[in-house]
């Protein structure tokens, strides 16, 4: 009590925080061959599991450490993969020289698709043991498939690994959105026993010769501490994939056409994934406009000029705002 005291005051670190370092957890690890990607999906009942859980190397290999997540794990596999040694040598390595082994879960897949994963006695044994009432009853173990390992601890029963296998082999889509689905298919089955806190995704694929882009990450998304992580999780991941931009050229496209009532739903749909970007209010503006629906057209153009005040001057040209010129609230809010 008296170092746990000594320690609040010198860092401002509650010990109360280290009383459960279990990472209960479900993770995902996959290769896609015809991309060459590397991911890993991940969710937990514990703070940040998505900074502890993924580590992943262009080329190489990906891992997922967790339970007593030791986060050594991440950067020797990738040297031994690099080395040239299978998933499952890499594992028996690193889990022969760590003396806390027996607390440990980690999975580890390599290039060739190849998977091993590794889940220690001590996690099987503690899902069982009924002394210790936050996780006794859960379920600890993995799937594997052809170029991916599903894995857990504290599950809800084995149908969360078994249910994510299944997404993942049947999903479509980039492999982000596919490990999205694997996750989401985990906790319909019930997930980590304790609940959900946070979550992540990981996705790396080498960069194309003479490619002048720098980033290998292709996605790099996690949510740290919320009731439920997946809302979030699958907002980021469509930011990442592009998906407000999708939905607001097939907007265009659709008023267009003339098809105004569809135009505006679905540029809706990107301001809800998007809220704080004011190219999508202007547009959605742009579309009311095209239906005539002036009064409307004037509550997103306002917040699209609140948050971005040049746009005032890019309204006052815009064509598609030339029938509303006249009205003394769109001259408010272009004039200077």
């Amino acid at each position: 009590m008296k170092s746990c005291l000594v320690a609040l005051l010198l860092f401002a670190a509650p010990c109360a925080a280290q009383e459960d370092p279990w990472f209960s957890t479900f993770s995902i690890i996959a290769f896609d061959p015809a991309t060459q990607g590397l991911g890993v999906g991940v969710q937990s009942r514990a703070f940040a599991a998505g900074a502890a859980v993924p580590f992943a190397k262009p080329g190489v290999g990906a891992i997922a450490t967790q339970a007593s997540a030791n986060r050594s794990y991440g950067p020797k596999a990738i040297a031994l993969l690099e080395q040239g040694l299978s998933p499952a040598e890499v594992v028996k390595r690193i889990t022969d020289e760590d003396p806390g082994r027996d607390t440990r879960q980690v999975a580890v897949i390599d290039t060739k698709g190849r998977s091993a994963v590794y889940t220690g006695k001590r996690v099987i044994d503690r899902n069982h043991d009924p002394a210790d009432p936050v996780h006794f009853g859960g379920y600890a173990g993995h799937v594997t498939g052809r170029s991916f390992s599903v894995q857990g601890n504290t599950l809800a029963s084995e149908a969360v690994v078994k249910a994510m296998a299944d997404a993942y082999e049947r999903g479509s889509g980039s492999m982000a959105e596919r490990l999205m689905d694997a996750l989401d298919a985990g906790q319909s089955k019930g997930g980590d026993t304790r609940g959900m806190q946070s979550a992540g995704i990981l996705v790396v694929r080498p960069l194309p010769a003479n490619s002048e882009s720098t980033v290998e990450r292709i996605v790099d998304i996690r949510v740290d501490d919320t009731t439920n992580p997946f809302d979030e999780l699958r907002r980021l991941l469509n930011i990442t994939l592009g998906v407000p931009a999708k939905l607001t050229a097939r907007a265009t496209e659709l008023a267009r056409d003339g098809k105004f009532a569809d135009a505006i739903a679905e540029q809706k749909k990107a301001i809800a994934i998007t809220p704080n970007n004011e190219q999508l209010h202007y547009a959605l503006a742009q579309r009311y406009a095209q239906a005539g629906e002036y009064a409307n057209a004037l509550r997103p153009l306002e917040e699209a000029i609140r948050r971005q005040p040049r746009l005032g001057k890019q309204a006052g040209t815009d064509p598609l705002f030339a029938k509303m010129r006249e009205l003394a609230e769109f001259k408010r809010l272009v004039t200077p």
